[in-house]
């Protein structure tokens, strides 16, 4: 073997192997934004549960009525929550439309998107925040929904 050769091949190893290199640090990177994006999440909706600190009800109270339609009271901290909640959701469909949210989170997220949406008690404000969002969501929402509110 000549000594062209033997450095072509070298060559085409080294290209090889950065390749590889690019192709892990990306996969890296791609981890990195999806923890840090949950991370994100994460917070936001901590602060949503510390606006409930003031009231005679837990978060979880809160939810399980505006989820059912049992909660009696219409405060302004309930309806804020909900319009709350949509902003975060319409955020959680532009990242898992840019695949930065794993497959089995969006489920979950999708799940309790249909759980506020089905909410007809709240859906003033629901269809208030839906004529702001991507019309893709409001589609998606309309399609996957089996309850139809008066």
């Amino acid at each position: 073997m000549s000594i062209e050769r033997i450095i072509n091949v070298i060559g085409i190893l080294g290209v090889i192997g950065s390749l590889i290199f690019v192709g892990a640090q990306m996969e890296q990177s791609q981890k990195i934004a999806l923890a840090a994006q949950q991370q994100a999440r994460t917070e936001v909706l901590v602060e949503i549960i510390g606006g409930f600190d003031e009231g005679d009800s837990s978060f979880v109270e809160y939810m399980y009525g505006i989820v059912n339609g049992t909660y009696s009271e219409d405060t302004t901290t309930v309806r804020d929550a909900v319009w709350q909640f949509w902003m975060l959701y319409e955020n959680d469909f532009l990242q898992y439309k840019l695949g930065l949210m794993d497959p089995e989170i969006w489920d979950a997220k999708l799940n309790a998107m249909l759980a506020m949406y089905n909410s007809c008690k709240y859906r003033d404000i629901t269809d208030l925040v839906l004529g702001f969002s991507t019309a893709e969501l409001s589609e998606l929402l309309i399609e996957s929904s089996e309850i139809k509110c008066p």
